[in-house]
């Protein structure tokens, strides 16, 4: 489920957290600068089921892109040497991929990625999905993304979880 804003996943959080076990929910956010930790808290509470997981990209999500830099680089058509090491670090993530993808070597890629003003372009959200479908190598972005590593660790965890539950029939 994409909900287009932090604002409108905020408050279907508290009610999806309650989930339980047999009918599971992992929501993905940006921390957006905020400490993930406390950030947490506050959407959560205290009160959660065991089928709940939220997970917090440190920044954005797209450092979590920006991670794997050899396959953004070879599909967004930028130099691999401009992506940065640590993309967990950077302060506005999704800005600095629109900035990489203003200076790609194909300028379907900068028309599609990015507006004349630097804002997200009318195929942003395509491209981004349609290279996290088919090209993003997640092992590879976790080795420069600890958020992104914690992130799977954790799931994995529930998945085994889920596979050794009984269904409620």
């Amino acid at each position: 489920m994409v909900k287009r804003g932090a604002s409108n996943l905020d408050k279907m959080i508290p009610k999806l957290s309650r989930a339980p076990i047999e009918a599971p929910w992992i929501v993905f956010r940006d921390s957006d600068n905020r400490c993930p930790v406390e950030l947490k808290k506050e959407l959560i509470g205290s009160d959660r089921g065991n089928g709940f997981e939220l997970r917090l990209a440190c920044s954005m999500t797209e450092a979590w892109i920006l991670a794997d830099a050899n396959g953004f680089a070879k599909f967004f058509r930028v130099s691999r040497k401009k992506l940065p090491a640590a993309p967990d670090d950077l302060q506005h993530a999704k800005n600095e991929l629109l900035r990489l993808c203003q200076h790609s070597r194909s300028t379907t890629i900068q028309k599609e990625m990015v507006r004349a003003d630097g804002s997200t372009g009318p195929l942003y959200v395509n491209r981004v999905i349609n290279f996290c479908r088919g090209h993003w190598d997640v092992a590879r972005a976790c080795e420069r993304s600890p958020s992104l590593a914690r992130a799977v660790a954790r799931l994995t965890t529930m998945r085994a979880k889920l596979v050794s539950t009984p269904s409620a029939s």
